[in-house]
């Protein structure tokens, strides 16, 4: 993978556009180049838009919690929002950077957002992000999820491992050197995104726990539900069977007396319904007499029914014969008019007639002056054409003619600059003349010139850094003393001996050991006593509930007994209720049926007299009566089943309660069973003695003190612990600042006597560079290179460069000269001839105009006072048709009077006829009507007129009452009937032993017995359900247990292995093998940057150390290496990670930021050495730091330049 180039808008401090191109120079043979600038100038915005590019994030701000919030311009956003990154007072911004992909392709990738319409204060629109195939020129996605998937694949990298990548951060792997195996374990699980680890030992501490808490608490559930032993499960429904049995003996005995009262009660009932039933018979002969008026009525209404009709007909009548006369004198009224404005429009057609014909003659007679006029107007609008076109044909020609002249006057001027800046250029090659030949060999000799140049660099960086490194020699010294004095002056002032430290501090663990041992007892003393009382609080607890089951118990017996009660009244009242319906049906015998089947309609009824027969088919009321009944004992059985439910309900409730008080005793005994051992154990207890004086009250707070006593001591022992820990720490710490003093001075030693070595090589090889330079050199130049070889050089470069692009600009000014004069000619030949056409073109318009004068002329004589021949002839026109639409209008007006008058005449006809033959209907309905009422005298107008009011409805109604009294009577003879019969069958079943009292008292000693009975049995069946219960509940926690166990020792053997709370445990173990995976990678870079180290794991379990190969294998401390010996080393570690994150991948660019601020002369040159091995490898390396020395040494770079006003350009130097 390798980034080709990076282009940014607006974003941050760098407005842009901003175009970086790797594959253009000098970036493109630049293996190693800087980006340099100021802080805060926007050098690190490079590498966010690399990011917003690619994955549309950045790493600084993945960090930041989207709780924290930034006003904009339609709200608060979150200030992890990459879109943040957009400048502010801008409309919108991108990020775009062109790669080549892990498949060899070039790809283009994009980031971009704006606001709405652009504008600076416009709401803040969502980003867009896509990928561009530049090789298929083709899109290949833009939406989000897709283009992540897309890019990830192409680049073959997350932004995770793209961050530790090609994005490498010294300063977290220098932390990394000297943190402990705590920290150590911290960092790597950061640096390689592995905290998965740290979850899984805390997830399995924490799942350890748990299954181990689900499985004691099962176990103590179980221990709350025993069922009983087998004999007494036996023995308890051996109990229940005999009682139900005597249960249902009595019941069987209950049952016989209930039915002897239920026949006293039937007889009672019967004697009553037979009263009630004469009682209605003789209402219902009452309302039948009472009702005779109306009879009369309804036997009038039938009468006069077929004449109600004509009566009707004549008020119809009467009312159509005076509106129709009305209207016929209003239209013979109208007729009149009609033919008085028929006569008027008749003169007005004729006038409007001979308009028509003087109009038609005065269009006839201008009709050929009109076409003259015409044929004129054409003619001068053809030649206003032809005017129109040679004047823009004239007024080109001139432009044409002006345009040549400038065009030819230009290239005389420029001909002229031209012969000037030649003769400028000859004097100046003429001054370089001295260095023609060397510049005519001039890459023959670059190469030997950088070479001395680069020689009298180091010569002179090599005689500045000897007294600095002179200087660091003596320091080292210096140190290494210091260093000694204040490894002695730490135990003088602790007032201890090396030797007897570790001593001490194992005594002071041994008296922690004893104190931790007490506290432990009496931890243990105080959770005893707090369990006691807690037990004794739960036996307090039950006892209350259980007196409150108590009180329920009793209640519910009290509301079972009252149902009880009400169920047996129910259950006599719905026996008694069939027995009389059926003495009902069987009452209704043949001899009923016999006698309504002798009916016939007409006929009068031998029992009633009626001659109507309503239910002459019995259907209706036998259907009617047999709904009666069945409602009757619908409802008595509902009743009964109600009651059988609530007490079914209020058994089961009884048997709950049974089955509370029976669990609440249990549990009183187990809790007694739980306390005994538990107070033997609190008396058995070594701190008892101590404890039992103390009052009940007291006892705790006694407890929570000797904790607190044992606390302090514990605490106090810690601390002095912890002091003496301290002080063996800091003599370790200090040792080994004393070893790396003593290493310090040596390695300062070293690099002292190196420099003196070089610098002799080097003034050596420079002597003999500029020898062989000294024949094509002059004097003051090699005098020039041997004084200051970087400024001696970059002087001749640009005088020998000064030269050659002098002769260039010669040979091409020469070559323009002569292209100059060929175009000079053929200007003039062409601008002759455009002043010929310009001059024939002028004599064709002035005749044009002379055309055109001579035909505006004769049109105005034609038109007159006309404007144009078109409103000439819209003039004539118009009067034409003004004529015609007089006439046509005259016309149809006649037209519709006459057809108004003959629509008129056929109305008023119809209308005559029409009230003659109402007329003649009218004297027949009299005659009809009168010899009618002759025959009914006895019916005068107002009785008539009150019959006449009544209509069908009412008819129906008077009808209805009617039949509805006639069928009451019937009703409650057939009714009292059936009573009679029904009382003198139930009188013949006598029934029962005992008199009316002594059964009373029988069933009441009997319900007695009964109660007793069914309580015992409820109580038997709910100790029976009791057991049942318990029996399945402790199956089913068997079960549970059994696999709560085996899930708890699953758990509990992986805890043992990798679970903590912390997840430090497994943490070590996996950032181990991360760490040895590190160090493999790491030492494989360090073989290419610097051979004489090696990283090894040691001294702990995530413990660090150093080999150096050049001095026997020897293993040093990470604290022991310089500066720029920590700077290779992390480097090495930052390009083993990136080695890790990308696996098989190459990765051709590199980023490194930070690390370089801090470093001295002697470090930052082992930097520079360490990154020259990097371009080796062939990669591309870009260094981001603004340290001045830096830029000094690496001569390609970025700058990014403060503008102002928070403003930055950036320019690519080399």
């Amino acid at each position: 993978m390798k980034i080709l180039a990076i282009r940014l808008k607006n974003l941050a401090s760098l407005a842009g556009p901003v175009d970086i191109d790797f594959t253009a120079e000098p970036l493109a043979s630049a293996g190693l180049f800087a980006i340099t600038g100021p802080t805060g100038a926007g050098k690190s915005t490079l590498l966010d838009a690399l990011c917003l590019a690619l994955f549309g994030t950045v790493p600084r701000l993945n960090a930041i919690g989207r709780e924290a919030k930034v006003p904009d311009a339609d709200g608060d956003i979150p200030t992890s929002d990459p879109r943040n990154l957009l400048r502010r007072g801008t409309g919108s911004g991108f990020a775009e950077v062109d790669f080549i992909g892990i498949d060899g392709h070039r790809y283009r990738a994009r980031w971009e957002a704006n606001r709405a319409r652009d504008k600076a204060n416009g709401k803040l629109q969502l980003s867009r992000q896509s990928l561009y195939d530049l090789d298929s020129e083709q899109v290949l996605g833009s939406g989000k999820n897709e283009y992540k998937q897309l890019i990830e694949a192409r680049l073959g990298l997350n932004f995770e491992q793209f961050t530790r990548a090609v994005m490498l951060a010294q300063s977290e792997f220098s932390a990394f050197l000297k943190a402990d195996d705590r920290e150590r374990s911290e960092l790597l699980e950061k640096l390689t995104n592995t905290a998965i680890y740290t979850r899984l030992g805390q997830r399995a501490f924490t799942k350890a726990r748990e299954t181990g808490e689900a499985h004691n608490a099962l176990k103590d559930r179980a221990s709350h539900l025993l069922p009983m032993v087998a004999e007494a499960r036996a023995e308890l429904d051996e109990r229940l069977e005999q009682a139900q049995q005597q249960f249902k003996n009595h019941q069987a005995r209950q049952r016989q007396l209930e039915q002897q009262r239920n026949w006293l009660n039937e007889q009672r009932q019967l004697q009553a319904q037979h009263s009630e039933a004469s009682a209605a018979l003789q209402a219902a002969e009452q309302g039948w007499q009472a009702l005779a008026e109306q009879r009369l009525d309804l036997q009038r209404l039938e009468r006069l029914a077929p004449q109600r009709h004509q009566f009707h007909r004549q008020q119809v009548l009467t009312a159509q014969l005076a509106p129709l006369a009305a209207q016929i004198a209003a239209q013979h009224q109208q007729q009149g008019e009609l033919q008085t404005r028929t006569g008027e429009l008749q003169q007005a057609l004729l006038a409007a007639r001979q308009s028509l014909a003087d109009s038609q003659a005065q269009h006839s007679e201008n009709t050929p002056r009109l076409r003259q006029a015409f044929a004129g107007q054409d003619s001068l609008a053809r030649l206003d054409n032809e005017l129109t076109t040679q004047r823009t044909a004239s007024q080109q020609a001139d432009q044409h003619v002006a345009e040549g002249q400038q065009q030819l006057q230009q290239l005389e001027e420029n001909q002229q600059r031209s012969l000037k800046q030649l003769a400028q250029i000859d004097e100046a090659l003429a001054g370089s003349q001295h260095l023609a030949g060397l510049a005519n060999a001039w890459q023959a000799y670059l190469p030997q010139l950088k070479q001395v140049m680069l020689i009298g660099g180091r010569l002179s960086k090599g005689r500045e850094e000897l007294p600095g490194l002179q200087a660091q020699a003596s320091q080292a010294n210096v140190q290494l003393q210091a260093q000694r004095d204040h490894y002695e002056l730490l135990f003088r002032e602790a007032k201890a001996e090396p030797q007897a430290l570790a001593e001490q501090i194992d005594l002071l663990g041994g008296m922690l050991q004893d104190n931790r041992k007490q506290q432990r007892a009496v931890e243990t003393l105080s959770r005893l006593h707090g369990r006691e009382l807690e037990l004794r609080q739960q036996l307090e607890a039950i006892r209350e509930r259980q007196q409150q089951a108590m009180q329920q118990r009793q209640q519910l017996i009290g509301e079972g007994t009252a149902a009880k009660a009400e169920l047996e009244a129910a259950e006599q009242a719905l026996t008694l209720t069939r027995q009389l319906l059926e003495r009902q049906r069987l009452a209704r015998n043949t001899s009923v049926e016999e006698l309504r089947g002798q009916l016939r309609d007409g006929e009068p009824c031998p029992v009633c007299g009626s001659a109507e027969h309503p239910f002459h088919q019995p259907e209706a009321l036998l259907q009617s009566l047999g709904r009666h009944d069945q409602a009757e004992e619908d409802a008595a059985q509902k009743q009964v089943e109600s009651l059988n439910g609530k007490l079914v309900e209020l058994r089961t409730q009884l048997g709950v309660v049974n089955a509370q008080l029976k669990d609440y005793q249990q549990q009183q005994v187990q809790l007694s069973e739980q306390l005994q051992p538990l107070v033997a154990q609190v008396q058995a207890h070594s701190l008892w003695p101590a404890l039992a004086p103390q009052d009940d009250k007291a006892r705790t707070a006694w407890l929570a003190n000797q904790l607190q006593r044992l606390d302090d001591e514990i605490a106090k022992d810690e601390k002095r612990q912890s002091a003496l820990l301290a002080l063996q720490k800091e003599a370790a710490r200090l040792n080994q600042q004393l070893q790396a003093a003593h290493e310090a001075q040596q390695q300062a030693q070293r690099h002292l006597d190196h420099q003196h070595q070089a610098l002799a090589s080097d003034e050596q090889q420079l002597q003999q560079g500029l020898d062989d330079l000294a024949s094509v050199l002059p004097d003051d130049v090699l005098k020039a290179l041997s004084d200051d070889p970087a400024n001696a050089f970059l002087g001749l470069d640009q005088q020998i460069a000064q030269r050659l692009q002098q002769l260039e600009q010669r040979k091409d000014e020469q070559e323009e000269q002569q292209a100059r004069q060929v175009q000079l000619d053929k200007l003039r030949d062409q601008q002759q001839t455009r002043l010929q056409a310009q001059q024939q073109l002028q004599q064709t318009l002035a005749s044009l105009v002379e055309q055109r004068q001579q035909a505006q002329a004769n049109l105005a004589e034609l038109l007159g006072q006309h404007a144009s021949a078109e409103a000439w002839q819209q003039h004539l026109e118009a009067q034409l048709e003004q004529a015609r639409a007089a006439d046509a209008d005259t016309a149809q007006r006649l037209q519709d009077l006459r057809t108004q008058g003959v629509k008129l005449a056929a109305e008023l006809d119809a209308n005559a006829q029409r009230q003659q033959a109402l007329e003649q209907e009218c004297q027949q309905l009299q005659g009809a009507i009168a010899q009618w009422r002759s025959e009914h005298p006895e019916l005068d107008d107002s009785g008539l007129d009150r019959l006449l009011a009544i209509d069908d409805a009412q008819l129906g109604a008077l009808r209805q009452q009617l039949q509805h009294a006639e069928k009451a009577i019937e009703q409650a003879r057939v009714l009292l009937q059936e009573r009679e019969q029904r009382l003198e069958q139930h009188n013949a079943q006598t029934q029962g032993e005992l008199p009316a009292d002594d059964l009373e008292q029988t069933l009441a000693e009997l319900q007695q017995h009964l109660n007793v009975q069914e309580q015992q049995c409820a109580e038997l069946r709910a100790q029976q359900a009791d057991d049942q219960r318990r029996q399945q509940a402790h199956q089913a926690l068997a079960a549970e247990i059994e696999q709560a166990r085996e899930q708890w020792q699953r758990w509990a053997r992986l805890n043992a292995l990798i679970g903590s709370a912390s997840g430090d445990v497994f943490r070590k173990i996996a950032q181990g093998y991360n760490l040895d995976l590190l160090l493999h990678h790491a030492n494989a870079q360090l073989r290419q940057l610097a051979r004489r180290y090696r990283l090894k794991r040691g001294g702990s379990a995530l413990g660090l150390l150093v080999l150096d190969t050049e001095m026997g294998d020897e293993l040093r401390s990470v604290h022991s290496l310089s500066g720029g010996e920590t700077f290779l080393v992390s480097l090495a570690l930052a390009l083993g990670l990136a080695s890790m994150a990308s696996s098989t991948l190459r990765i051709e660019s590199l980023f490194i930021d930070e690390g370089f601020g801090s470093l001295d002369p002697e470090s930052l040159q082992l930097a520079m050495d360490a990154l020259d091995g990097l371009q080796a490898q062939g990669r591309k390396v870009a260094v981001i730091s603004h340290v001045q020395e830096m830029h000094e040494r690496i001569p390609v770079q970025i700058q990014v330049r403060r503008q102002g006003n928070g403003l930055s350009d950036v320019e690519v130097c080399g």
